[in-house]
């Protein structure tokens, strides 16, 4: 049985480990948590019966496993975590550190991954932008490719990026779009109230209305969904001009900017 590794214990670690109970790795692996409270741990470890996973107090004791290591900690916390031998691959999920940055700590990684899931991992719905750099002449880009593959998809979807600042940009498309999306629910919910439903009545029409909405978008382009919706001088269309009026998809759009600019130390 190969090792695989979860650094960190918080709310993303514990998304993605929820798709690795559903999934067909637990067949493959053997897996361990690892963080700065070895109590912490146990206690996330607690929550997957399922997988077994066993709290280590440091990665050393794996030196001769060649591990597989998912690093889900904050950028801050990078610096408190090091392996000086071989692992197979080191993924990490944090947004602004850079492969260079994670080498310096696992500097004979045979693959190095930075990956930028989202919060639908934990339902197996994340989609998850990734990028790689091999280490090792023997290593192919198909079999890399592969193995982060059956990692990621584990949780969700993964798009393969050549880029590596696209890891980063995709915290606007997808690492923080479901904060801005659940914005967007909570008003039409606030709005069905308005208009006379119960709030119980409004969340269950909103939810029901998300739902169908990412089943048209596997058919439908933004543009060919609204359209279809919207009738020539009618309640829709005025609603959409009232929107356009104030920038609201330019609203998004910034709000989406300012998070990868967050993200990248820039403000």
């Amino acid at each position: 049985m190969k090792s695989l590794v979860i650094i960190g214990y918080g709310n993303l670690a514990n998304s993605i480990v929820k798709g690795f109970a559903n999934s067909t790795l637990k067949e493959e692996y053997i897996f361990y948590v690892c963080g700065r409270n070895l109590a912490k741990a146990q206690e996330f470890a607690k929550n997957f019966p399922d997988l077994l996973i066993q709290a280590i107090e440091n990665l050393e004791i794996l030196k001769e496993n060649k591990p597989t290591i998912l690093l889900c900690v904050k950028p801050k916390g990078l610096e408190n975590f090091s392996f000086n031998f071989p692992t197979a691959l080191v993924c990490s999920v944090m947004a602004g550190v850079s492969i260079g940055q994670i080498q310096a700590n696992f500097p004979k990684a045979l693959i190095l991954a930075r990956a930028m899931p989202n919060i639908g991992a934990s339902v197996q719905c994340s989609c998850t932008c990734v990028y790689f750099q091999i280490n090792d002449e023997n290593i192919q880009s198909y079999d890399a490719q592969s193995l982060l593959t059956k990692i990621t998809e584990a949780f969700g979807k993964a798009i393969f990026v050549e880029n590596e600042s696209l890891i980063d940009s995709s915290i606007a498309t997808s690492g923080s779009s479901p904060a801005f999306l659940s914005l967007v629910a909570e008003a039409l919910i606030d709005a069905g109230v308005r208009e006379g439903f119960s709030a119980p009545a409004s969340a269950e029409l909103v939810k029901a209305t998300f739902q169908g909405f990412s089943k048209l978008l596997e058919q439908y382009s933004p543009q060919e969904i609204k359209t279809l919706v919207t009738s020539p001088a009618g309640a829709t269309a005025e609603g959409l001009i009232y929107l356009e009026k104030r920038g609201f998809k330019g609203i998004l759009q910034e709000a989406g900017h300012q998070a990868v600019l967050k993200a990248k130390g820039k403000i």
